[in-house]
């Protein structure tokens, strides 16, 4: 979760140790809170890249870095932040700037807080206005992970009553605010205050320009072909149907079945003209065999010859 803070610091002590080739400053500095006497004490991390060759080389914009904290100097400063159980606040600097005033000079700065975190109780009205508590845990480091409550106010006829009124228990919040520590009690003025979703809105009522009034067919005729094939796959998407074969794959198939069918006709013509030949050969040996069987029979069967009938010719011859 997000914990966000910006102010003016004055530094009071500063100590530096090396920490994986970088020096970390360590220190106490404090902040000016109100036109009387009132401060907020802080403990500081200020983590110090040191520059390369390389570095030096590259452009200023590569550069950016923090600067180094020296006792008795301002800065303002923005970081990651969380509660101590001593009400002061441990900051992990991120960024800071020098501010070239004098101690007399300290300008008077709330801190500034963004905070995400999630509600523990439905909001409550009392004398001063409504209440929200929250739970924030921030993320400082591997050792610095504890969540702490902070108490949110905003007054009964401000701006976000009503979006604290419809606040849910553990519906997660992001606040823009002032901080503040009261009876040992972290509080936070709202500036902003908002909503996380936990979903996505799906509804879309934007209405493009070039969208006109067509039927489906105009449409899909004046449309690419990978465009038409774009919608075909959303359309099957859409009614789940199963994929369809390309015609392609179509026309494998039915190239593949009439390769099949032709080559059974050319067994089955095959087979017939074998068998036909294999007929008329039979035909062609029995042919043969009945002329010689007719042949014999001529042969062993001529019939007597008639005597009576010869001399009758010859008797008509000689008259």
């Amino acid at each position: 979760m997000i914990a966000n803070i910006m102010t003016i610091l004055y530094v009071l002590t500063v100590s530096d140790e090396i920490v994986n080739n970088a020096t970390l400053q360590r220190g106490t500095a404090v902040s000016r809170i109100d036109e009387e006497e009132g401060f907020q004490i802080y403990r500081y991390s200020n983590y110090l890249t040191s520059k390369t060759n390389t570095d030096l080389d590259s452009s200023e914009s590569d550069n950016i870095e923090t600067m180094s904290f020296e006792e008795e100097k301002m800065y303002l400063i923005t970081g990651k932040f969380s509660i101590l159980s001593d009400d002061s606040i441990n900051i992990i600097i991120v960024s800071n700037v020098h501010i070239p005033l004098g101690r007399d000079d300290i300008p008077v700065m709330k801190p500034t807080v963004q905070l995400l975190g999630k509600i523990l109780n439905p909001v409550q009205l009392t004398e001063v206005g409504y209440n929200l508590e929250i739970q924030v845990k921030p993320y400082l480091s591997k050792e610095q992970f504890n969540p702490f409550l902070v108490n949110l106010t905003h007054p009964s006829n401000g701006r976000f009553r009503n979006a604290l009124t419809k606040a849910k228990k553990n519906s997660t919040v992001h606040v823009t605010g002032l901080f503040f520590i009261a009876d040992k009690k972290p509080y936070c003025e709202i500036l902003e205050f908002q909503f996380v979703a936990g979903k996505i809105e799906t509804d879309n009522s934007v209405t493009v320009p070039w969208k006109t009034n067509t039927n489906e067919s105009t449409a899909s005729s004046s449309k690419s072909p990978i465009d038409r094939r774009i919608n075909l796959i959303r359309r099957n998407l859409e009614t789940k149907t199963p994929p369809t074969l390309s015609s392609a794959t179509a026309s494998k198939k039915g190239r593949k079945k009439r390769e099949a069918f032709t080559t059974k006709l050319a067994d089955i013509s095959k087979s017939l003209l074998s068998r036909d030949e294999q007929e008329e050969i039979q035909d062609s040996d029995e042919e043969v065999n009945d002329d010689e069987e007719i042949e014999d029979n001529e042969e062993e069967d001529d019939p007597p010859v008639n005597i009576s009938n010869v001399r009758r010719s010859k008797r008509k011859r000689t008259k």
